[in-house]
C-alpha cells in the first residue's frame, strides 16, 4: 500500500514537471542549431550543415542567449569560441540530442527491418508453425523470421516483435487476438488399434497411457481426466512418462499408447487419420492460443504482416462450449 502511494506521488510530480517543459525549454530548433554551431565553432559551417543561411544561425543563437539570459559564445573578429557556460551547456545538449538520435534510429531501423523476432511455445512451433512456414515464405520471401521458443512467458522486453502465447488474457502490455482454444481428449496412433475400434472411458484402463509431467497444470494429467469420468485410474496399465509436450505427441505418433492431446496443434494429424480419438467421452476445454503485439510501441511492418498471416489462418468462430467439458479448477 505504501509503495503504491509513493508510486502515485512520483507519477504526479513527473506529470507536473513534464507539463512545465514547454515553458522551461528553448524551442528545439534553437538547440539543434546551437549543437551544430558549438561543434563547428562557426556559424557559417553550421548554416551549411543545417541548409540555412549564416544570418539565420546567428539570429537563432541570439534568441537562445536571450532565452537563457547568458552569453554562450565569444564572438571574436575572426573566430567563435564558447563561453564557460556555453561549453557546459553544449556538452549537455549534445549528449541529450545524441541519445534522442540513437533512440529514434533504433525505432526507425526496427520499423523498417525485414527481420522479426517471434516468440512462441515449443508445441505451437513444432506442430503448427513449422509445417506452414513454406506458405508464409512464398507470400513474403523478403521477411526473415527468427524464433525464440520457450514454455516460459516471454515478454516484449526480450526483444520480441510478435508472440503466440498459450493461456488466459490479459497479457501485460500487449494487444491480444484470440486464435484458437485447445481441446484435449484420449488420442492414439491409428495403427495402435484395429480399424473401427471404439472405447469407453473404463476400457481405456486396459491400454498403456502416456503421462505428461513438468511445468503443466493438473488438467493435462490422466488422473484428473479419469476423475472427471468418475473413475479411479489406480488399476491403469503401465505406460510411459515424458516431460515435454513435443515428446508427448511424438510418443503418441509412434504408437506408445494414449495421450491427452487435441486441436489445434494436432489438427493435421487428426485430419489425415495419423492420430485418432476413439474414446467415447467429451473433450476437455483448455486454455487458448493468442497472438500478441506490443501495446507500447508500433511493431515493424514485417511483424504486422506475419501477425495478419497467422490470424488469417484461424477461423473467426470460437469452439462451441457444448462440444467440450471444462474441468473444475479446484
Amino acid at each position: 500500500m505504501k509503495d503504491n502511494k509513493l508510486q502515485k506521488t512520483y507519477v504526479m510530480r513527473k506529470f507536473y514537471f513534464m507539463q512545465k517543459l514547454r515553458f522551461k525549454l528553448p524551442p528545439p530548433n534553437l538547440l539543434i542549431s546551437f549543437e551544430a554551431a558549438g561543434r563547428h565553432l562557426s556559424f557559417t559551417k553550421a548554416a551549411s550543415e543545417l541548409n540555412v543561411s549564416r544570418v539565420a544561425v546567428s539570429q537563432q543563437m541570439q534568441a537562445l542567449e536571450r532565452f537563457l539570459g547568458v552569453p554562450l559564445f565569444h564572438r571574436l573578429p575572426r573566430a567563435l569560441k564558447l563561453t564557460r557556460v556555453g561549453e557546459r551547456y553544449h556538452l549537455a545538449i549534445s549528449d541529450a540530442l545524441e541519445r534522442a538520435l540513437r533512440a529514434t534510429a533504433e525505432i526507425t531501423r526496427r520499423s523498417e527491418s525485414n527481420i522479426i523476432n517471434v516468440g512462441t511455445t515449443p508445441g505451437f512451433m513444432t506442430y503448427w508453425l513449422s509445417p506452414r512456414l513454406g506458405e508464409f515464405r512464398t507470400i513474403h520471401p523478403d521477411i526473415e523470421l527468427r524464433f525464440i521458443v520457450s514454455d516460459g512467458n516471454l515478454s516484449f522486453e526480450d526483444n520480441i516483435d510478435v508472440a503466440i502465447r498459450y493461456g488466459t488474457p490479459p497479457f501485460e502490455d500487449s494487444e491480444t487476438t484470440f486464435l484458437a482454444r485447445q481441446t484435449i481428449g484420449p488420442t492414439c496412433a491409428s495403427t495402435f488399434l484395429p480399424p473401427g475400434t471404439e472405447l469407453s472411458p473404463i476400457e481405456l484402463l486396459d491400454y498403456p497411457l502416456i503421462n505428461l509431467e513438468g511445468p503443466y497444470d493438473e488438467h493435462t494429467r490422466w488422473s484428473t481426466w479419469f476423475r472427471a469420468q468418475g473413475l479411479n485410474m489406480g488399476k491403469a496399465k503401465a505406460g510411459i512418462t515424458v516431460n515435454s509436450y513435443t515428446n508427448l505427441v511424438q510418443a503418441a505418433l509412434e504408437g506408445q499408447g494414449f495421450a491427452l492431446i487435441g486441436p489445434p496443434l494436432i489438427e493435421r494429424f487428426l485430419a489425415n487419420k495419423t492420430l485418432i480419438q476413439p474414446v467415447n467421452a467429451p473433450h476437455v476445454m483448455r486454455h487458448a492460443f493468442h497472438l500478441l503485439l506490443p501495446r507500447a510501441s508500433t511493431p515493424p511492418l514485417a511483424a504486422e504482416a506475419f501477425a495478419e498471416w497467422v490470424k488469417a489462418s484461424f477461423p473467426t468462430t470460437r469452439p462451441l462450449v457444448e462440444e467440450v467439458i471444462e474441468l473444475d479448477e479446484s
